[in-house]
């Protein structure tokens, strides 16, 4: 059960509402404390870019976003529009772990800025810390508020949100990839405003239309909307030859044809990684796994079948803010780093988007 499974995996909390009531509410016994959202505040950000829609700041998701930064308007970048940042397909270049890059830079708005293009927009997904921390820039540009500040003043003061902090760059620019610190109960009242399309205590916070557009899949990622994850009824990672081909770069030509036996369709990672361990010797999987921590699952094409099941905004170790709109469930999973190095097995709960749909 989640319950078991969140003890078992040391999580400093898990809340659970049910009809907008408490009906979970656990620490494990570590202390309340703010944790880090890590990229699940990439889709409290997508709220933010919603209010500015709402109230009027941006005209729309097709405006190009050299409107409001003018340097880029000059070759491909004039064709990037506020919407395919939300939806990762700006093609800016990209390297999928911050740490390497995005992390160390002083001014995150201009490394966005400064970035080459890999794609022609529009035109591919590819999971992109860079295009979300300069959404973030928009926001401050046009509501002339740094993001933490706009959030505060419309959204989290109406929810009762007090006391949270967003880590910083040097220049001061608070990150739209992740930073969000936040009380795990405080996180759940952002899924039970979504729950309610926007509606607080009567108030309507974010237009109903907004929702509605922030979790549609978007045509490059079914599995996406606006910064949120969706979870359908039947969902296959595909190990296909796109992927394969790419990988061909990063490896010598032996470990390439080990790699090439993997093509196919698995339920997830932990699946893609048992039949790893059955058709490999240890010496090869160790050969392979060093290639395979470079593939994230965000890079693995999937195929979809059957409803939408939940929307998930979900972040680096495992932390999880689950919406489930049939049973009006919220669920909040988080764990510090500290916690995280204690696991044996590092388990992020992955299957926990599946686990939330039997409460």
């Amino acid at each position: 059960s989640i319950i078991s499974q969140s003890q078992r995996t040391n999580s400093n909390a898990l809340i659970i509402y049910k009809d907008g009531n408490i009906a979970y509410e656990n620490y494990f016994n570590n202390a309340v404390q703010k944790i880090e959202a890590m990229s699940a505040t990439k889709s409290v950000v997508a709220i933010g870019i919603g209010i500015l829609l709402d109230k009027g700041f941006i005209d729309s998701l097709n405006q190009p976003v050299y409107t409001i930064h003018p340097e880029w308007k000059q070759g491909n970048k004039k064709f990037i529009t506020i919407r395919h940042l939300l939806e990762h397909t700006s093609g800016l270049q990209n390297v999928p772990n911050a740490g390497d890059e995005v992390e160390i830079a002083p001014d995150v708005i201009q490394l966005a800025l400064c970035a080459e293009l890999d794609d022609k927009p529009g035109t591919r997904y590819s999971y992109n810390n860079k295009s979300s921390n300069l959404l973030a820039g928009i926001i401050e540009k046009t509501a002339k508020l740094k993001m933490d500040a706009f959030l505060d003043k419309y959204l989290f003061k109406d929810l009762g949100i007090k006391n949270f902090s967003w880590r910083k760059d040097e220049k001061g620019n608070p990150y739209g990839m992740a930073g969000l610190q936040i009380y795990p109960k405080d996180f759940a009242k952002i899924g039970l405003l979504i729950l309610d399309n926007g509606n607080w205590n009567g108030k309507q916070l974010i237009s109903a239309a907004w929702i509605k557009e922030m979790l549609k899949p978007s045509p490059n990622n079914q599995n996406y909307g606006y910064e949120w994850w969706l979870t359908y009824e039947n969902m296959y990672y595909s190990f296909d030859d796109e992927l394969i081909n790419a990988i061909k770069n990063e490896t010598d030509e032996t470990t390439f044809q080990l790699i090439a036996k993997l093509k196919g369709r698995y339920k997830g990672m932990k699946d893609l990684r048992e039949f790893a361990q059955k058709i490999y010797s240890p010496e090869e999987l160790k050969l392979v796994g060093k290639i395979m921590q470079k593939v994230q699952p965000s890079q693995m094409k999937t195929v979809n079948d059957g409803e939408i099941l939940n929307y998930t905004a979900s972040g680096y170790l495992g932390q999880y803010l689950i919406i489930v709109p049939k049973s009006k469930t919220v669920v909040v999973r988080m764990i510090t780093s500290d916690n995280f190095k204690k696991i044996p097995n590092n388990s992020t709960m992955e299957n926990l988007r599946k686990l939330v749909n039997e409460l």
